[in-house]
């Protein structure tokens, strides 16, 4: 009885705070203070008091987290760009997952063994995924004529296929130890196809770690737009301004508002500590997510072994 009572704390809180989470990315453009093209250069608040930009925050009603250098309010940039930093990483994870698994229940029920394939993995274990991703964005990042939702469909796409051999390479050790339980040789020797078998027995016995497995991704993928960001390659576009030489994310995605703001870390570094306090919140949400998830699992699996 103590065991069913007990809260899973991880699950709780994880689950409150990715919900959260959605909802500004859903309704964040609703919720802004002001437009995304609004900006000040002096802002008046009384009768004869001015302030200049940019604005601390917790000072002004009007703007709650403060402004930027040029007048932009931090709130309505970070509601505008919620959207991209969440659907951007979620959609990468679900890319990844879905070539993941085809290629690794493949080659996990699969006899022989695909060595191609796994020296592909291989090397790609050995160089990071984000260099590969920001020599092939570089050139494009910068290009005014391509529209943002292009540029994000470019980055989800290539991110996908450079990291989906890793999952792939995880369900297949997943299936392979399911392949070789007795119930799935007695599958076999009744005649099933291996379509049923992986239907039937593979997938209901590794869906814990494909859901898993999901919520990891969209960490890794939130990752790789933060160490890209701080290249100034900016998810959805970079504007790049001259004399002096600055970069702006176009979509106002959390990784690129960080990485536009780096040079704040020596004056006013709420408008750089903001954002990425943001970006921060978002990885904890899903990597207390897949904790909370891996503790759930292990609580149901032995309940129903003791059964």
């Amino acid at each position: 009885m103590s065991d069913k009572r007990k809260w899973n704390f991880y699950l709780l809180i994880s689950s409150i705070m990715v919900v959260f989470l959605l909802l500004i990315a859903i309704f964040g453009p609703a919720l802004a203070p002001h437009r995304l093209t609004d900006s000040i250069t002096i802002y008046q608040y009384g009768k004869k008091e001015m302030a200049f930009p940019p604005l601390h925050p917790f000072t002004y009603k009007e703007f709650p987290l403060g402004t930027d250098k040029w007048g932009y309010d931090i709130l309505t940039l970070l509601l505008y760009g919620a959207k991209y930093t969440v659907f951007t990483a979620m959609g990468i994870a679900i890319l990844r997952l879905l070539l993941g698994l085809c290629i690794g229940l493949w080659t996990g029920i699969s006899k022989k063994k695909i060595n191609t394939w796994q020296a592909v993995e291989n090397s790609l274990s050995y160089v990071p995924s984000f260099l590969i991703i920001f020599f092939i964005l570089w050139p494009i990042s910068f290009y005014y004529n391509i529209k943002p939702i292009l540029l994000i469909l470019i980055f989800v796409i290539v991110a996908s296929l450079i990291g989906f051999p890793t999952v792939s390479g995880t369900i297949r050790e997943k299936t392979r130890q399911v392949y070789q339980a007795s119930f799935v040789e007695s599958a076999i020797t009744t005649g099933s196809s291996k379509w049923k078998i992986i239907k039937n027995h593979i997938i209901p016995h590794i869906k814990e770690d494909i859901v898993i497995l999901f919520v990891l991704e969209i960490v890794t993928a939130i990752t790789i737009m933060g160490q890209l960001a701080l290249f100034n390659v900016f998810i959805g576009g970079t504007q790049v301004e001259f004399d002096p030489v600055l970069y702006h994310s176009i979509t106002k995605e959390w990784a690129g508002l960080v990485g536009q703001a780096r040079d704040f870390i020596w004056r006013d570094q709420f408008v750089l500590f903001i954002p990425l306090l943001f970006l921060l919140y978002a990885t904890i949400s899903f990597q207390l997510l897949a904790i909370g998830l891996k503790k759930y699992f292990d609580k149901q699996y032995k309940r129903s072994r003791w059964i």
